[in-house]
């Protein structure tokens, strides 16, 4: 049975609002696209409201690494936790929402934890900044509620490290809920610990005058009291401390330590994630600090990009504003000199040039390996 609500005015008096279903969910999809806050980030979480960056409509997923897309979530959205959000849009009336959508999205969820990078998600995001005509640092600013520079190459690194993780939530969104699916919301959230899952129905009330929109967040008791609640991602990050002591032996504390120090001697600052910390240093000729190593807290474990273990080099080429000879002379000169190591990996995932060397073979090399990173980052300081 279709509800009704009503407005109240002093000068009209009541005006009855029909309940109406959405007539396409192409209509449904473009009002979260241009009005995400429908998704009621009060309720969601009302003790810490989350709020909502849309990175992209129609955001392709493939079934392996560096395949063609084989899917397309609905909406792709990330909080201001960095956790990345999938969206699946369908009206009540369509019969999937009562089976097949639930398959649907795990199997999104699965491939898009492994198959997308944050580079990937960075470039959809500044491109759609380019088409649209805003500016992704201010959209991140705006998201982040702060009134200075953000740290954006922070922030996507921290949707990196959710990546990793597999920190994610899954919405599903229709302008009614079925029971089923509410029961199935419920079930997942008690078993999937690092993924939060939710359900939002959308309402459409229509008068004379005026539309209304009225969002409900469904099966949030069991998201933020169970077992899958996810936590602030600031509570997870590690600290010098936590990083050290996961580290597997005195040898590989060792290294890191020096790397740390030799690091924080040069004028470098340090960005702790959950799974790794990154060195890097303001420079003139890039907006954002330029990170040019990251140290794993756990040894051979693919982390952002494929990194592992300790990894030096950059990560922004794709990023370099044009004209920045001299910057990327510099990391060039700096990716080169391990050209000739026999003791380390190169990596090239898509923007980044980078070398990863484990923590023993990095023992074994320190002076060489803490010389290289203070030298870049003298040079990067200096420009």
């Amino acid at each position: 049975m279709s509800e009704r609500i009503y407005t109240l005015d002093d000068n009209k008096g009541l005006e009855p609002l029909e309940e109406e279903s959405f007539s396409s969910e192409e209509k449904l999809q473009a009002l979260i696209a241009k009005y995400p806050e429908l998704l009621d980030g009060k309720q969601v979480r009302p003790d810490d409201p989350r709020r909502w960056l849309l990175i992209t409509r129609e955001k392709g997923i493939a079934d392996q690494p560096d395949a063609s897309d084989r899917w397309a979530v609905d909406h792709l959205i990330i909080d201001q936790d960095a956790v990345p959000t999938l969206v699946e849009v369908k009206r009540g009336a369509n019969p999937q929402l009562r089976r097949s959508v639930v398959g649907q999205m795990l199997e999104y969820a699965a491939h898009a934890a492994t198959t997308w990078t944050v580079h990937e998600l960075r470039q959809t995001f500044e491109n759609a900044g380019d088409a649209l005509g805003f500016d992704p640092s201010e959209q991140i600013a705006n998201l982040l509620e702060t009134d200075s520079e953000p740290d954006v190459d922070a922030f996507w690194d921290a949707v990196a490290t959710n990546l990793a993780a597999q920190r994610m939530r899954l919405l599903f969104v229709a302008d009614e809920i079925p029971d089923p699916l509410e029961r199935v919301v419920e079930f997942l959230n008690g078993q999937m610990p690092h993924i939060e899952v939710l359900a939002v129905e959308i309402k459409q009330f229509r008068g004379k005058s005026f539309q209304t929109l009225v969002p409900r967040v469904i099966g949030r008791t069991a998201a933020t009291t169970g077992p899958s609640a996810i936590s602030d991602t600031r509570r997870r990050l590690l600290t010098r401390a936590s990083f050290l002591e996961n580290l597997p032996n005195e040898e590989a504390r060792d290294a890191a330590k020096r790397l740390l120090d030799a690091g924080t001697a040069a004028g470098a600052t340090q960005f702790w994630g959950s799974s790794s910390v990154s060195i890097r240093i303001p420079c003139s000729q890039f907006g954002q600090p330029v990170t040019v190593a990251w140290l794993h807290a756990i040894p051979n474990r693919l982390g952002w990009m494929g990194f592992k273990n300790i990894v030096f080099g950059a990560a922004i080429y794709d990023y370099l504003p044009p004209g920045k000879k001299q910057l990327r002379d510099c990391l060039d000169k700096y990716v080169g000199e391990f050209q000739k190591d026999k003791f380390v990996e190169y990596l090239e995932p898509k923007s980044a040039r980078a070398w990863t060397i484990r923590y023993e073979d990095a023992a074994k090399h320190i002076d060489l390996l803490t010389s290289r990173l203070q030298n870049v980052l003298f040079d990067l300081k200096e420009m």
